[in-house]
């Protein structure tokens, strides 16, 4: 009898148990927090309170190709990079090197960044060449490498050098003859001349002096890798669909009009 009793009430416990447990909320997936630079337009940039630009448009289209719910955070680029040093998140349109590739695991790429020559209309050869420049004054912006061919030419006195904050100062010592050509990444590049409205005074060479790809970072110690090769899957199909051009494109032409200033 007393056996049937604590029968009973171990029965009775667990069914009060399994209630409890069916009324506890439902955790949704944890989202994959992805980082990008608050302030590299039109590649990646804060429009408001949204991460917006090339690199989350690209990270949007891959999440919802491959299922992975993901959020997008924009943040200035250091901190994006200590981030990813901590292994509390990804990092997107980030450069590969050697020293990178010992702590961190990237994706396929995702875009290729093309370094142009920008010159008043009508006065390109048909070929663009570093080797054009020769005697030239170059705008290029402060801080940066352009490769290392530029770079060698650069410090050879092939060429001299007027440094400027940002691609659209550069673009209006241009077109007022304060110096020879511009270097600027494509996009950067072609986004200003609409939005300054020089399409009929500036033009763009044919070739890239410098190609960058970027990718998408992850911690090799972090849990978040395993994402990795539905990632790859989903830009190797986003590429061969036609839908990541179709998406840098959109981004180009969202920036004319967003807080790209």
């Amino acid at each position: 009898m007393q056996g049937q009793r604590r029968k009973n009430l171990w029965t009775f416990m667990w069914s009060v148990l399994l209630g409890a447990l069916a009324l506890l909320p439902v955790n949704p997936a944890q989202a994959l927090t992805i980082y990008v630079d608050e302030a590299n337009p039109p590649f990646m940039y804060r429009d408001h309170d949204r991460a917006a630009g090339i690199y989350p448009e690209i990270v949007r289209a891959i999440s919802a190709h491959a299922g992975i719910t993901v959020e997008i955070v924009p943040v200035p680029w250091r901190r994006a990079l200590l981030h990813l040093e901590n292994g509390d998140g990804a990092v997107a349109g980030i450069y590969k090197n050697l020293e990178r590739q010992k702590k961190y695991a990237f994706s396929d790429p995702v875009h290729r960044e093309s370094l142009m020559i920008y010159r008043p209309a009508g006065k390109f050869s048909p070929e663009t060449r570093i080797e054009d420049l020769s005697g030239m004054n170059v705008g290029v912006i402060r801080g940066w490498s352009y490769g290392n061919a530029f770079d060698s030419a650069r410090a050879s006195g092939m060429f001299d050098t007027s440094e400027a904050a940002g691609d659209d100062q550069n673009f209006a010592m241009l077109v007022s003859k304060r110096i020879d050509a511009v270097i600027a990444v494509r996009e950067a590049g072609d986004i200003w001349i609409r939005k300054l409205e020089l399409e009929d005074k500036v033009v763009r060479g044919q070739n890239a002096i410098y190609e960058n790809q970027t990718f998408i970072a992850f911690n090799r110690k972090s849990q978040d890798i395993s994402q990795l090769a539905r990632i790859n899957r989903a830009i190797a199909e986003l590429i061969a669909n036609g839908t990541m051009e179709a998406v840098i494109a959109n981004a180009v032409n969202q920036a004319i009009g967003s807080g790209f200033h």
